[in-house]
């Protein structure tokens, strides 16, 4: 894998950019399709003129990525945020609340499980150097110190997502108690998410759009810090009839159908990514979700969802304040317990088929990982996880090296496996987006 010295293919990186136009466009007039996967691409007219005095790598590398160009231009998003294209043929991979697509092997094949949106580069707030969480937002606005780039907040809109927060807060503090959020007609889905709690929600408030102050679910967990092994109790007749609950949460949702399948307005600004649940099993008698088919679902005494609403999480509980973020989808205080840096890898997915041993790099939010290390021999796989199709192709924007590798169009849910066999260190690009780039060191 030597990098090769191909700088006049930064005409086929020039057209790229249009690509990116065209990936990221607002999809508002209709829905749209994948197109189906071809042998062949019609290649754009290149600019080099094909004489004996031109490197022919120059014409071949120009003539490769202006196909990439053309190609993914025909790749056209879903018209709406949650709908996935078209003719996509994913492997399993992906991570809850890290990426915008997920998707999961059953014994019926590799189906999605999570959406989030809106469509193209989220504002995910989740990184505990930032002030994310629901108390650092309030220290920020009270200090009057410039507000972070990653936050994407104008002063008036801190100031105004605060003090939706505070409502938020000022609710869940009148429900500290479990028996009050029964007694008020809150049902338990009887199931404790792993760093999440458990979801007690109210049906009657779905069709109410959305409220900062009457969250749709409130977020209980088990008191003594534990992981349940079997179904929770649930609330009967206005009490609470199982083991001690305490309050850690709340999170919102909201039917396609009372609010439609654009990705809804929510708290002020972008940091409140909605997701939706695909293909989910709940409410079996273990007291945990599952990724099976229906059939095997109702096998296990559970209920299957083919899709549920719109959801996000809100943290505004002031004990568990959540450094990964006041809207993350996880919460590294509640059980179990763990450091925020070793979430992502603990909710990464993969397939059954997934090497033993491989190493899963996630393309996701417009981004590589920046340095990605493996052992020599080490299978690497890149998983686009993202909105968009991207490549994964060696070299830089300025000298591309097409020929040690490059993946093609890599479409969401695409995997592609580098060769690690030979030591050393190799940057890599994407084609279609060339601020996406990354170094692979194999030792």
């Amino acid at each position: 894998m030597t990098p090769g010295k191909l700088g006049a293919a930064r005409i086929g990186l020039a057209v790229a950019g249009l690509a990116l136009v065209a990936c990221t466009a607002s999809p508002t007039n209709q829905r749209l399709t994948a197109p189906a996967t071809s042998t062949t691409m019609t290649v754009p007219p290149t600019t080099v003129a094909p004489t004996t005095t031109v490197d022919p790598k120059i014409i071949f590398t120009t003539e490769q990525l202006n196909a990439y160009v053309a190609e993914a231009a025909a790749f056209e998003q879903a018209a709406t945020d949650w709908l996935l294209p078209e003719g996509l043929e994913p492997s399993a991979g992906g991570a809850p609340g890290f990426t915008r697509y997920v998707f999961r092997q059953t014994s019926a094949g590799v189906v999605p499980t999570l959406v989030e949106g809106p469509l193209g580069a989220q504002v995910r707030c989740q990184d505990p150097d930032l002030p994310c969480s629901y108390g650092d937002l309030k220290d920020l606005l009270r200090s009057g110190d410039p507000i972070p780039g990653e936050l994407d907040l104008t002063p008036a809109e801190l100031t105004e997502l605060v003090s939706e927060l505070d409502a938020l807060n000022g609710f869940l503090e009148a429900h500290a108690d479990v028996n009050t959020a029964c007694a008020e007609g809150y049902v338990s889905d009887r199931v404790q998410t792993p760093n999440m709690g458990s979801h007690f929600y109210r049906g009657d408030l779905f069709d109410n759009g959305f409220n900062p102050a009457e969250p749709e679910i409130i977020l209980y967990a088990l008191a003594d810090s534990s992981l349940p092994n079997e179904a929770l109790g649930q609330c009967r007749d206005g009490a609470w009839d199982g083991e001690p609950m305490v309050l850690v949460g709340s999170a919102f949702l909201l039917p396609p159908d009372a609010v439609g399948i654009d990705h809804p307005r929510g708290f002020t600004g972008n940091l409140d990514n909605w997701h939706i649940h695909l293909n989910l099993c709940r409410g079996n008698s273990a007291g945990r979700d599952d990724f099976v088919t229906e059939e095997e679902c109702a096998g296990r005494g559970g209920r299957f969802h083919p899709t549920i609403g719109w959801m996000m999480h809100a943290w505004a509980e002031t004990t568990r304040d959540n450094q990964m973020g006041v809207f993350s989808m996880w919460n590294p205080t509640i059980a179990p317990v763990a450091d925020p840096s070793n979430v992502f890898d603990s909710r990464t997915v993969r397939g059954d088929d997934f090497p033993e041993g491989a190493r899963q790099s996630l393309v996701t939010n417009f981004a590589f990982e920046s340095t990605i290390e493996v052992d020599a021999g080490q299978s690497i796989y890149f998983n686009n996880s993202d909105s968009v199709p991207h490549t994964v192709t060696a070299g830089t924007p300025d000298e591309p090296d097409l020929g040690a590798f490059d993946s093609g169009i890599l479409n969401p849910g695409g995997n592609f496996k580098v060769d690690t066999s030979t030591p050393g260190t190799y940057p890599l690009f994407c084609a279609l987006h060339p601020d996406m780039t990354a170094t692979l060191v194999v030792r």
